[in-house]
């Protein structure tokens, strides 16, 4: 498999740390009930539409447990070393805090630049976004029945006085910082358009790593929370690319995509002349 298609060593993310061994498989799956689990995820789309018909190319929602170790224990030095470098990645520009923001709020269209584009839209690109909507939706079972399996409390809950990006959940009881889900959807986006457009494949994993990182500067997430997201949707989509159907899509989106790669990019208007 072409390297350019892999997301980057673990040492070379944002905040990220070499996990532990991997936990034993745990018995049944929990999921998170209602819509308000995930009322803290992006629009996938802009405009915004519903994604509750949207089907996975198979249930997937146990592979956490073969995946993903338990969060840090409370007070133990990983999870030490997570609150500094949350704190640290806290001091970040105003600009920064305005990406972070945007990244918060939506999805593909945050990776369309790396592509030359200004968004990926179902009325122009219908088989990508398709292609798109089914992958982030088989990220999402595992991701969010890790959540309810590995209950632990977001920055915010255990820190005062972090910048947090819109209005956080003030539920206490609502434990779901592991894994991070804006991380296992940015690193699934990248990693499928890296299939789509291999040759902007070290770009769009550049982008996937800020995009994840955009949760401690949202002080959202832990470093442990975003590098359990990149684990999720590097594994599940390590299993899609076994499926012929995901690769028949993936060529379809390819072939749709490929003009408007080809295509020059739009030039700006000519600055008028003064005049004389």
């Amino acid at each position: 498999m072409d390297a350019r298609l892999m997301p980057p060593p673990l040492s070379a993310l944002p905040g990220a740390r070499r996990p532990a061994a991997f936990a034993a498989c745990l018995a049944g799956c929990l999921l998170l009930a209602g819509a308000a689990a995930r009322a803290a995820s992006p629009e996938w789309e802009s405009p915004p539409v519903s994604h509750k018909d949207v089907q996975p190319y198979f249930n997937a929602r146990d592979l956490y447990a073969r995946v993903l170790p338990p969060p840090p224990a409370p007070d133990s030095a990983t999870d030490r070393d997570d609150l500094a470098a949350l704190q640290a990645r806290q001091q970040a520009t105003a600009e920064r805090r305005e990406q972070a923001a945007a990244d918060a709020k939506w999805l593909y269209d945050r990776f369309a630049p790396v592509l030359g584009l200004q968004a990926l839209r179902r009325d122009s690109l219908p088989a990508l976004v398709q292609l798109l909507n089914r992958s982030v939706r088989q990220v999402s079972g595992p991701a969010f029945a890790a959540k309810a399996a590995y209950p632990r409390a977001r920055p915010y809950q255990r820190m005062a006085d972090l910048h947090v990006c819109g209005k956080p959940d003030t539920d206490g009881t609502r434990r779901t910082s592991y894994p991070s889900g804006h991380a296992a959807y940015g690193w699934t986006v990248a990693l499928v358009l890296a299939r789509v457009a291999p040759e902007h494949a070290p770009a769009l994993l550049a982008r996937a790593a800020r995009y994840a990182d955009s949760r401690l500067v949202c002080g959202m997430h832990f470093p442990s929370d975003i590098e359990a997201g990149r684990q999720m949707a590097t594994a599940v989509v390590a299993q899609l690319d076994g499926l012929a159907e995901f690769q028949h899509d993936v060529e379809r989106a390819r072939a749709e995509l490929a003009p408007l790669l080809a295509a020059p990019p739009l030039s700006p208007p000519p600055t008028p002349r003064n005049p004389q």
